[in-house]
């Protein structure tokens, strides 16, 4: 009794169970809700996370972001106006001088009202490339931004991927527990009967009973398993909506027939299409721009200034406007270091955006080899794992047989079941692991 237990319950964890696909599937029981469960398939979920992932809608408006401070570093190029108005009054005694040295006029409660209308203008013209050289350094930090869209994509459809094979496994199981169950309970029902005939032992009504409590025991595990495996999707859907219940048909979706490219070819392939080394690509172009720009900052700037202003008062309500214009050229001979330090941290990033490149590209290749190791191995792996489904289960009507006739015995019923258990789960791992490594392939190449 223990052996079958023991072993069914590795076959549901290791991730579950081969029905034909041609058997109706009844849904899971799932918790009530407005609108119903709703069956998805894997292009569905994956089309509602593109819409749904907040992630997704983070790394747009993180490009959004960085788009806002290429476009504040072209400030610098562009001229700034300004307007100035005051209003206000003050006292207005005074002590006269020349012939009348010494004579106040007015006293603290006099008072004189003084206005003023202003205008200055400045625009930096020139300053030897510095602000050329923070512009590129920004433009290119906008475009390595736009790159982690598609990196973030690809990590979204790639999780909604796995959580969705995971469902698919973990209604398989349900199946093969039901199954189970099934098997069990006519296998007591006949024990039963064999011993109300008294042409068997009545401990084999007990060993029955044993097995068939560790199978509902086993449904009610796996039952728990597909509903953890369901949020499990919702949560790579993105959906926020508790009322929103999603489901799957245990049926896995259609994996290539062919084999995998050469390995030469898949790293050719992903170094054209991943978005991380784009991205990356262009975080050492902005990286070296900025160090330009550091190396700039003690460069001279030349800038133009223009103002006007107009200040009516109480002496005089009516005067003529001033203005003044002229350029300036300003050159910092000695900033305390703060060039030399800028200089320092925008090499070493330089320096990290190369190494980290570089070691995507080291990792690339063992990644694809791995993949596609994997995708060569399970898809024998299932052909083997379906003839022993096959032999397990003709096995077990054999058995089934042999104890209808009473040649057979509890043991050989029980062993015959359990290989069927074994079987089945040995099958769903490999489909799950064969369906997986097509899905991390295409994770690796950028490719779907």
């Amino acid at each position: 009794m223990k052996l079958l237990s023991a072993m069914f319950l590795t076959a549901m964890t290791g991730i579950v169970a081969a029905q034909p696909a041609a058997t109706p599937v009844a849904p899971a029981a799932a918790p009530p809700t407005t609108t119903g469960p709703e069956v998805l398939t894997l292009e569905r979920a994956i089309e509602i996370a593109m819409r749904q992932q907040p992630s997704l809608r983070q790394s747009k408006a993180q490009v959004e972001a960085a788009q806002g401070r290429a476009d504040l570093a072209r400030v610098a190029r562009n001229p700034t106006i300004a307007l100035d108005a005051t209003a206000g009054t003050s006292s207005s005694f005074t002590t006269g001088t020349g012939t009348a040295a010494g004579v106040r006029a007015g006293d603290f409660f006099s008072h004189e009202e003084s206005t003023g209308l202003g205008a200055s203008a400045s625009w930096r013209i020139y300053d030897f490339g510095q602000t050329a050289a923070n512009i590129r350094a920004a433009d290119l930090n906008a475009e390595a931004a736009a790159a982690t869209v598609g990196t973030s994509t690809l990590d979204i459809r790639t999780n909604v991927e796995v959580a969705y094979l995971t469902a698919v496994a973990d209604r398989k199981l349900v199946l093969v527990a039901e199954t189970t169950v099934k098997s069990e309970d006519a296998h007591l029902d006949q024990a039963r009967r064999f011993v109300a005939a008294q042409a068997h032992d009545p401990i084999e009504v007990a060993q029955a009973q044993a097995r068939d409590a560790n199978a509902k025991s086993a449904l009610a595990q796996s039952q728990s398993n597909e509903a953890i495996a369901l949020a499990n999707l919702r949560s790579a859907i993105g959906w926020v909506d508790p009322l929103n219940s999603p489901t799957v048909a245990a049926n896995w979706p259609t994996p290539p027939e062919s084999e995998p490219l050469a390995l030469a070819a898949l790293v050719d392939a992903a170094r054209k299409n991943r978005p991380e080394i784009v991205q990356l690509d262009k975080q050492i172009e902005a990286a070296d721009a900025n160090l330009t720009a550091a190396r700039a900052e003690r460069r001279p700037v030349l800038s133009a200034n223009a103002q006007t202003q107009w200040s009516p008062g109480t002496g005089n309500w009516s005067p003529d406007p001033s203005w003044s214009a002229g350029l300036s050229l300003t050159w910092s001979l000695f900033d305390g270091g703060r060039s030399a330090a800028d200089q320092r941290v925008a090499n070493a990033n330089l320096q990290i955006s190369v190494a980290q490149r570089d070691a995507l590209l080291v990792t690339l290749t063992s990644q694809l080899d791995a993949a596609r190791s994997q995708i060569i191995a399970n898809r024998a792996n299932v052909a083997a794992s379906t003839e022993a489904v096959t032999a397990a289960q003709a096995q077990l009507k054999l058995s089934e047989a042999r104890y209808t006739q009473g040649l057979g015995s509890q043991i050989e019923l029980a062993d015959a079941q359990t290989a069927v258990t074994t079987a089945q789960g040995n099958l769903v791992q490999a489909e799950f692991q064969f369906a997986t490594a097509w899905a991390q392939l295409h994770r690796a190449t950028a490719m779907q």
